[in-house]
C-alpha cells in the first residue's frame, strides 16, 4: 500500500521566513541571521525544514564557491502557493516570483544588497522609519514607475536606490524620472522624499552630486525642495559606527544623518 501523506504544517517562526522572502525576494543566510538576530545554527536548522519541504529553493552556483559567497534562497512553488492564498501578499507581484529560478545572478545579488542596506538603516534608525522593500511598493500608485529599492516613510520620507551595480547614464535616467515625478505628481504629505543613491566608489557619488546639482537647478528646483543625496556601499555598511554617512546637494562637503 502507498504510505499516507500527511500535510506538513508550518509554524509561526517558518511562515515569517516565507514572508521575508515575499518581502525580499533573494536572501543569503549572513544577511537573515542579523535581520532576525538569530543564531546562525538557529536559522539553518529552519531553512533546512522548509528546504526538505519544498517550501523554498537553494541556489549555490559554483562561482560562489569560487567567489566564497553564501548560497542564495527564495520562494519555491509550493511557498508561494502558501503566500497566495493569504490576502495580505499581492497576486500579481507573487505570480512574478515564479520565474525566480531563471532571473540573472546580478539580479539576485542586487536583492541580497538590499537585506544588507535594510539591516544598516534599522540599526542606525532604530524606531524612526517604517521600511518597506521594492516588492511591497511595486504597486503602490503614487510611487515613480521606477521603484526606490527602499522607501523609508517617518517623520521624514526617504526613497533609497542603490545604483553602486548600475551604469551611471541609467542612474541619471532614475534621477531625471524622479525630478519629473516630484514636480508633476506630487506627494500626499507635502514634501517629497529625499532621494538617496547608494554608489560604488566616493568617486562616482561626488560626480553623480555635481550632476543632481546641475539637474536641479535646470529644472528650476531648489536643493531645500527636493533633497538628493549620496554615500557608497561601504560607508551603509559600517553605518553602526555613525549614522552621519550622506552627502548632499548644495553643501557635498558635510556628511550628514537623516534624522538632521
Amino acid at each position: 500500500m502507498p504510505e499516507a501523506h500527511t500535510d506538513y504544517r508550518l509554524t509561526s517562526k517558518q511562515l515569517h521566513i516565507l514572508i521575508l522572502l515575499y518581502k525580499f525576494r533573494f536572501i543569503t543566510v549572513p544577511h537573515l541571521t542579523t535581520y532576525l538576530a538569530l543564531k546562525n545554527n538557529s536559522l539553518q536548522r529552519r531553512l533546512n525544514i522548509l528546504l526538505e519541504q519544498h517550501y523554498i529553493e537553494r541556489i549555490y552556483e559554483q562561482s560562489y564557491k569560487i567567489d566564497r559567497q553564501p548560497a542564495i534562497y527564495c520562494l519555491a512553488v509550493k511557498g508561494l502557493v502558501q503566500l497566495r492564498q493569504d490576502s495580505r501578499f499581492d497576486q500579481r507581484l507573487l505570480r512574478t516570483y515564479y520565474k525566480n529560478k531563471t532571473l540573472g545572478n546580478s539580479y539576485k545579488q542586487h536583492c541580497v544588497d538590499t537585506l544588507m542596506a535594510y539591516n544598516s538603516l534599522r540599526h542606525s534608525y532604530p524606531s524612526t522609519f517604517e521600511i518597506f522593500t521594492r516588492q511591497e511598493i511595486a504597486y503602490f500608485d503614487d510611487m515613480p514607475a521606477t521603484k526606490p529599492d527602499l522607501y523609508l516613510r517617518g517623520q521624514t520620507e526617504h526613497f533609497v536606490i542603490l545604483a553602486h551595480d548600475t551604469p551611471l547614464y541609467l542612474v541619471r535616467k532614475q534621477l531625471a524620472e524622479y525630478i519629473t515625478h516630484s514636480e508633476d505628481e506630487g506627494w500626499g504629505s507635502g514634501v517629497y522624499p529625499s532621494l538617496l543613491f547608494v554608489f560604488d566608489t566616493a568617486a562616482h557619488a561626488k560626480g553623480f552630486l555635481k550632476h543632481a546639482a546641475n539637474a536641479l537647478e535646470s529644472a528650476g528646483i531648489g536643493d531645500d525642495e527636493l533633497r538628493i543625496g549620496a554615500t557608497v556601499m561601504s560607508a551603509l555598511q559600517d553605518s553602526s559606527k555613525t549614522s552621519a554617512i550622506w552627502s548632499f546637494t548644495g553643501d557635498p562637503s558635510a556628511l550628514r544623518s537623516l534624522s538632521e
